[in-house]
């Protein structure tokens, strides 16, 4: 029997099932006695043979002289390290611009890093498993999509991945879909952002002098309480409350200027009715009271 021919005929009926695998045969006649000692050894060759690209026929013994797996020394350590902090940093970086173009870039080093010093498939597996697992929570955090795979769906067809080639085509696809999607939601996001942090400023501009309802400020937009506050605050870096005491704050500031204003006056102006009140506030703010602000301050 001519075992390399037989392995070439495996390999072409695996291409007709749709597998692009490859095929690695042992080169020498066994008796039964050897069979369940090579068949072990044979499956010790897994971590060789998932850096064989589909389609290749090879023996055992080519095979371990062809793929020389490294045992992960520190410096490569190091490398794949950095890589994948700089891919889970794109995930949460603000600036949506060439994400996608970045993490591409960040996943061909990976790949190319892999080829010059490949390494036993379980540590590629778990690393693009755990990436691909974070971007998803990225990406679902935001929206479900009924078309993106599942997360169960996905870390299985990560460790059905039949060799490297086929799990970097896999991660390149899946990474970059998800990417982009984040990086257009983020856009969205920060285009609502910005409608509602605008909204918010000018309902305050105009009614800093009445009672403020947030509820009222809301429905106003259109949009819940609670995702106005959320919106604002992940925009502005301060809730809302704190931005109308600023901005009421201000407005103090300014009126303190004209010394024909009572301190009463100017805290119902700025829409305080009670002026002891407000000017706890302004002395918690300023350091100083109305009226000392006025005459320290402005002199």
């Amino acid at each position: 029997m001519d075992y390399r021919e037989s392995a070439e005929r495996i390999c072409a009926r695996l291409e007709q099932l749709g597998l692009h695998a490859a095929v690695v045969f042992y080169p020498e006649k066994l008796s039964v006695e050897q069979l369940y000692g090579t068949v072990r050894y044979l499956e010790g060759l897994q971590e060789f043979l998932f850096y064989v690209p589909g389609g290749t026929v090879i023996s055992s013994e080519e095979l371990k002289q062809e793929i020389p797996l490294t045992e992960g020394e520190e410096e490569n350590r190091e490398i794949y390290g950095r890589i994948l902090r700089e891919m889970k940093e794109l995930l949460h970086t603000q600036c949506p611009e060439k994400k996608a173009d970045k993490l591409e870039t960040y996943l061909l080093e990976y790949w190319d890093q892999l080829n010059k010093n490949p390494r036993k498939c379980f540590y590629v597996l778990e690393e693009m498993s755990f990436f691909l697992s974070e971007l998803y929570d990225a990406c679902a955090a935001r929206k479900k999509d009924a078309d993106f795979p599942g997360k169960a769906e996905l870390r299985n067809d990560i460790y059905r991945a039949v060799n490297a080639e086929a799990l970097r085509k896999l991660c390149l696809e899946f990474g970059l879909t998800g990417i982009r999607r984040l990086s257009d939601r983020k856009q969205e996001e920060n285009r609502r952002g910005e409608y509602v942090v605008s909204s918010v400023k000018q309902f305050v501009e105009a009614h800093y002098g009445d009672s403020i309802c947030l509820e009222e400020l809301a429905a106003d937009i259109g949009l819940s309480p609670n995702y106005v506050r959320s919106l604002f605050k992940e925009s502005e870096g301060i809730t809302i409350n704190d931005w109308i005491v600023e901005f009421r704050m201000g407005k103090a500031c300014e009126l303190l200027r004209d010394r024909r204003l009572k301190v009463k006056e100017i805290s119902r102006m700025v829409g305080y009715e009670n002026s002891s009140y407000f000017c706890s506030v302004f002395a918690r703010r300023f350091g100083a009271s109305p009226n000392e602000y006025r005459g320290e301050i402005l002199g």
